[in-house]
């Protein structure tokens, strides 16, 4: 299939969804740099705030175009942030820093100094030192936090999605999957594998970052907290007959047995070994492979958006790198053509990319539209489209 129309539409839509906002205004609050926003939406006053785990999926698609330095004003943003507030709120609103969203500041950090050390700048070394340390500011602050108003280190060092309103609706928000058959709607209650995985890719991130400044000491913690981390979510998440790692109810201390991509995320975190990883792929990918894409998980439910028969942009982007981290190019790429053949297929119905997709049925547009519809655009569908099309 064709996909220089669609790459056209990407590349006309980006300025549509820049924004600019120094000072606070009402709820909305002020950031240093410009960003983006998910949508470009005809709703008044809907997506004027920078989102967390957004950002870092709409940079994938900035590399090479004429607004790559919005990967580092974005990072600079969430530095501001974790200054400002402690925290990278769910989105730069008041009402948002109640919780934070996935953890990809380090992530961001680490395309924002590929961005810097290409174009040559001279300030690399000393800019990585202070994103650094703001960097362990947010993991051990947020992340780890024990009481409120960051309660979500609750079991055997591991952490779960928190709101300081301990709802477990707002748990959920956290998460991104807002609304998900995952976790029995009892988010508080859980651990779950895509958190801990995350927070061992950032603790990998962080001891990789000291070792770039040369402080082996400061390396050496951070990779033993890794490891520390690792060797919990093996015994406790890890379940042997099912071949997946599931979500984990740290109350009951049983493994809760809905499956769902975010059990492909120690392989992208690089958490799982290479025999789990085999196991996983044979026994699991096939089940969550459709005709457009990879399914978010294998139930649905009326409202929850974040299960069958929808895909999301970056849970693909997720799981293909953790296929390509373990050898499975072929796999990986397989996934890769199917999401650019159903995204420029919608694409070429309905002029526009979309927040989410209906993998199962590639012929149809609706999807399950949970409690927020559906949104056309859209950020880190134009991204993830546009950074598959380059590795394709």
């Amino acid at each position: 299939m064709r996909y220089e129309a669609a790459l056209t539409y990407i590349h006309t839509y980006w300025p549509s969804i820049i924004r600019s906002n120094l000072q606070d205004n009402e709820t909305l609050i002020g950031l240093p740099h410009p960003y983006l926003v998910p949508a470009a939406s005809s709703v008044s006053g809907m997506f004027q705030e920078m989102y967390y785990w957004d950002s870092f999926f709409i940079s994938l698609g900035l590399a090479g175009t004429p607004h790559t330095q919005l990967i580092v004003d974005i990072a600079e943003n969430f530095a501001y942030l974790v200054e400002r507030f402690g925290l990278i709120p769910n989105g730069s609103r008041y009402y948002f820093t109640s919780r934070s969203q996935p953890p990809f500041f380090t992530r961001q950090i680490a395309l924002a100094l590929e961005v810097k050390r290409g174009r040559g700048d001279a300030d690399c070394e000393a800019w990585l030192g202070r994103m650094l340390a703001l960097a362990e500011r947010e993991h051990d602050h947020v992340w780890l936090g024990t009481q409120q108003p960051h309660h979500r280190q609750v079991y055997r060092g591991l952490s779960r999605y928190f709101d300081i309103n301990y709802l477990h609706i707002l748990a959920s928000c956290e998460s991104g999957w807002d609304h998900s058959t995952r976790c029995d709607e009892k988010w508080l209650e859980h651990l779950p594998v895509d958190l801990n995985s995350l927070l061992f890719a950032v603790e990998q991130d962080l001891a990789a970052f000291a070792g770039q400044l040369r402080q082996s000491d400061r390396a050496a913690k951070w990779r033993a907290s890794a490891q520390q981390r690792q060797a919990v979510v093996q015994e406790v998440m890890w379940d042997e007959r099912a071949a997946l790692f599931c979500d984990y109810n740290w109350r009951a201390e049983t493994r809760n047995p809905h499956p769902s991509l975010a059990g492909f995320y120690p392989l992208f975190a690089g958490l799982a070994t290479p025999s789990q990883a085999g196991h996983m792929v044979e026994r699991w990918l096939g089940r969550f492979l459709q005709p457009g894409g990879l399914v978010t998980t294998l139930e649905a439910a009326p409202d929850k958006q974040w299960a069958w028969p929808n895909g999301w942009a970056p849970l693909q982007w997720i799981v293909t790198e953790g296929l390509d981290q373990y050898g499975f190019h072929a796999e990986a790429r397989d996934v890769r053509q199917r999401w650019c053949d159903h995204c420029a297929s919608v694409f070429d119905r309905t002029g526009a990319f979309w927040e989410k997709y209906n993998v199962v049925a590639p012929g149809e547009t609706r999807v399950e539209d949970g409690v927020y519809g559906t949104v056309r655009g859209f950020g880190w569908s134009n991204a993830v489209f546009a950074d598959f099309v380059r590795r394709l």
